[in-house]
């Protein structure tokens, strides 16, 4: 019997990749065939075809589950192939960083004091990378919540190498407005992923958004151009307004639905008052 199981077994392995884990997986089934006959035998079944028939017919479609096994084998052995190289680029980039801020720290009269930007922006841009590939494994899996944050990190750290680079090398009066810009890059993206990913309360949060974007455009225009101030405090009204108009475009869509459907249920009853007008009888 195990000789019958073994010549299967190589026959339909012989379908996938000769790899160490498909041996091992193929010694893993023989030994299930094997107690599987076992435990027929002590039921009283004696026949050693039937046996056989009904240990095979067991594994159901075999090549089936042979082709999802090596597959997932095949997605494994990718992942750490893909793992390894991540790792020897991370050390590159690394190294290629470390160099590049030394060659300008020396060759660059009175730049010591300004080449960290350099390892700063590489760490930055490792966790926006890191952060971009997480935005999309979250999204692919269906974790939205999660993936909302990912912008976030990815914007706040751009925004403050932003800040970094026009304080200390351009010298920019009002560098931290960059910090406001932030806010509003913020408040608007998130905004549109809870639209996307059909977010419970994005109509609640639309408002919320609006409001801040108006408030933080506000203040930037009110620092940045002389007398905006006292008119431009209407520009706040911004989220209130959104808010009016969203209330009033989301009653009227409830009403038009609720119409279409009165209208569908009208037109039912005046069929069905219809066609009993012409199939009725008093007798």
């Amino acid at each position: 019997m195990k000789e019958r199981f073994k010549r299967y077994l190589e026959q339909q392995f012989r379908s996938i990749r000769p790899t160490m884990a498909a041996a091992e997986y193929r010694e893993k089934v023989l030994k299930q065939l094997m107690d599987r006959a076992q435990e027929l035998r002590i039921k009283g079944i004696d026949d050693e075809d039937l046996i056989y028939d009904m240990c095979i017919e067991e594994l159901g479609d075999f090549q089936a589950t042979l082709t999802a096994f090596d597959e997932q084998e095949h997605k494994i052995a990718n992942t750490k192939r893909n793992a390894l190289l991540g790792a020897v680029c991370g050390v590159g980039a690394v190294l290629a960083l470390v160099i590049i801020y030394l060659l300008v720290s020396f060759f660059v009269p009175n730049s010591w004091g300004l080449t960290w930007l350099i390892l700063v922006g590489g760490a930055f841009l490792g966790v926006i990378a890191l952060a971009v590939f997480m935005l999309v494994k979250l999204g692919k899996a269906k974790k939205y919540l999660p993936m909302r944050l990912m912008p976030v990190v990815v914007i706040v750290l751009v925004c403050v190498y932003l800040f970094l680079l026009l304080q200390l090398v351009a010298h920019a009066e009002f560098a931290w407005i960059t910090f406001l810009v932030m806010v509003i890059m913020i408040a608007a993206f998130d905004a549109v992923l809870a639209f996307l990913t059909d977010f419970k309360f994005r109509w609640v949060e639309l408002p919320i958004a609006i409001e801040i974007v108006c408030v933080m455009i506000y203040v930037i225009v009110g620092v940045t151009v002389p007398g905006f101030w006292h008119p431009g405090w209407l520009l706040c009204l911004g989220g209130v307004v959104a808010a009016i108009a969203e209330a009033i475009a989301l009653i009227a869509v409830r009403n038009g639905k609720k119409d279409k459907k009165e209208k569908i249920r009208l037109k039912d009853k005046y069929t069905k008052e219809d066609e009993s007008y012409y199939t009725s009888w008093k007798d």
